[in-house]
């Protein structure tokens, strides 16, 4: 876990009252973007262009281990160049793909300051060493959120209940959990837990979502 205290980050004021909910996001789809599958696509060799459910298909047995901490930049890099038949070498493939997290979607940030003003927010990513740092570059100093999860810190991957009982474990069981993911694998997993969890794309939906449950 990346707590806000530790990365010595200004928060915002919380309103202590109101702080029974745990309101938990996953970043990529929902607040912010990566754009994986269009670098795959742009660089592969591969006459008939990569669709995007084809290169997630293939993505998820090789990038696990990257996303857990179990495998070098490296080895990462070169199994993703040999696996979609890149354009680029590795250590190429490897800037394109921190390059790759380009940014919070529109309105993202907005959203969850505003929620951070009465509800106690965490992020749960299936990330990695390269493109994590982006993520918090682009947040500035005024991370909104009270800690982070992301899987190449903590070793569990989504939809792994472990990743989400480590939340549970470091914010106190007591608490109203929400979450908000774009896999509905992972929303499943959630919800075996007892959380409140919905599957949403992009700000627009995860607005509404927030607002028909009551969380802003």
């Amino acid at each position: 876990m990346v707590e806000r205290g530790r990365s010595r980050r200004p928060g915002p004021r919380y309103n202590c009252r109101r702080m029974a909910s745990v309101v938990v996001f996953d970043m990529g789809g929902v607040l912010y973007d990566f754009q994986g599958d269009q670098l795959i696509a742009q660089t592969s060799r591969r006459a008939r262009r990569w669709r995007s459910e084809e290169v997630q298909r293939l993505w998820l047995p090789l990038v696990q281990r990257f996303e857990t901490g179990a495998c070098s930049e490296h080895e990462f890099g070169t199994k993703i160049v040999q696996a979609y038949d890149l354009t680029l070498d590795v250590p190429q493939f490897l800037r394109a793909f921190r390059a790759a997290a380009v940014g919070f979607y529109a309105g993202a940030l907005e959203l969850v300051r505003e929620l951070a003003e009465q509800h106690r927010l965490v992020s749960l990513s299936n990330t990695n060493a390269l493109q994590w740092p982006e993520v918090l570059a682009a947040m500035g100093e005024g991370d909104p959120f009270y800690a982070h999860h992301p899987s190449h810190l903590s070793g569990f991957h989504k939809p792994d209940p472990r990743a989400f009982e480590a939340v549970v474990s470091a914010h106190a069981a007591e608490h109203d959990y929400y979450f908000f993911d774009d896999r509905p694998q992972n929303v499943a997993a959630a919800r075996q837990l007892g959380w409140r969890a919905e599957r949403v794309r992009g700000v627009q939906e995860t607005r509404r979502a927030c607002v028909e449950l009551g969380l802003c």
